[in-house]
């Protein structure tokens, strides 16, 4: 069952890294909206469309209904709340300003909070091979910061500082996010469920968040009368991502999935490449982290 853990853990980044690639493309196209909204609602719909299939098996009787919990009810909306909301809408500024490789690079030191939780307040062990792991992917990603911040230009540092500094928050809130969701599952063992409640609850409070400023309409308006697909595709994966992440702490230790989903920058730059060739500038000393987060995360699979 770990393993499966881990394969869906790999699902998870894969689908983050689809994410912040489409973003960054989609903002080609609409420069004056970062996508946050349409790429939210996008999510709900391919949950709720995914939920609908698995409610037919519960039905028929091929999968069993897990049984009811409030305290679960609870973790899945807060969960939604910090990572759906919070550190994603962060995320997607950090990208604007600073690129999805890099963005993600540095989003990914958010294994450091689930562990510190995981660890402290959930009663998980680490075996030392895991950990040898762990800090190989650690000591890459500080790396990695600790050179973006120098190489910025004193006389144009302002965006891209700002960039990495949300790029750190977002690291934040996905880091106790991915821990809560755990709490959640073990409450209430249902994970499509689960990101079905968290990125619904998400899409809500932005919702609020827009009529309170008098802009829900012109949102709604600005999204729908020209969609951008790149936008949707983008909240299509993380859709995909969310269910991922939740099926995979479900089967392993929150703290080895954090740190898997961190191969993230492997992904992100090889898709980057891809797509984005000539907005996207890949460094050696990106590649490299990426390797080195790879090597890591190989560690942690072999310590199980």
């Amino acid at each position: 069952m770990n393993n499966l853990g881990i394969l869906l853990a790999l699902v998870t980044a894969f689908g983050y890294s689809s994410n912040y690639v489409l973003m960054q493309m989609g903002m080609k196209k609409s420069k004056n909206d970062p996508g946050v909204f349409i790429s939210l609602f996008s999510a709900v719909v391919t949950i709720i469309l995914i939920y609908g299939i698995y409610l037919v098996y519960m039905l028929i009787g091929q999968a069993p209904f897990a049984p009811f919990n409030w305290w679960g009810i609870f973790f899945f909306l807060l969960a939604g709340f910090v990572t759906a909301f919070l550190g994603r809408t962060i995320l997607i500024h950090s990208i604007k300003r600073i690129g999805p490789s890099r963005a993600a690079g540095i989003k990914n030191a958010a294994p450091i909070f689930t562990i510190i939780v995981a660890v402290s307040l959930m009663g998980e062990r680490i075996t030392p091979l895991a950990g040898v792991g762990i800090l190989i992917i650690f000591s890459a990603l500080f790396l990695q910061a600790r050179h973006d911040f120098k190489q910025t230009p004193a006389d144009s540092s302002r965006d891209k500082k700002v960039g990495m500094f949300l790029a750190c928050g977002a690291a934040v809130s996905f880091g106790l996010g991915h821990a809560i969701r755990k709490q959640g599952v073990l409450f209430y063992p249902d994970p499509i469920l689960g990101s079905l409640l968290g990125t619904l609850f998400a899409l809500l409070v932005l919702v609020v968040g827009e009529a309170t400023q008098g802009q829900l309409g012109e949102t709604i308006k600005r999204n729908f009368k020209q969609l951008n697909s790149y936008y949707i595709a983008g909240g299509v994966m993380t859709g995909i991502a969310q269910m991922s992440f939740f099926g995979a702490v479900m089967f392993t230790n929150v703290s080895y999935v954090s740190v898997v989903t961190a191969t993230e920058p492997v992904m992100t730059v090889l898709l980057s490449s891809l797509l984005l060739k000539k907005d996207e500038k890949i460094t050696r000393r990106l590649v490299l982290t990426a390797c080195a987060v790879f090597v890591g995360t190989t560690i942690l699979v072999l310590a199980g």
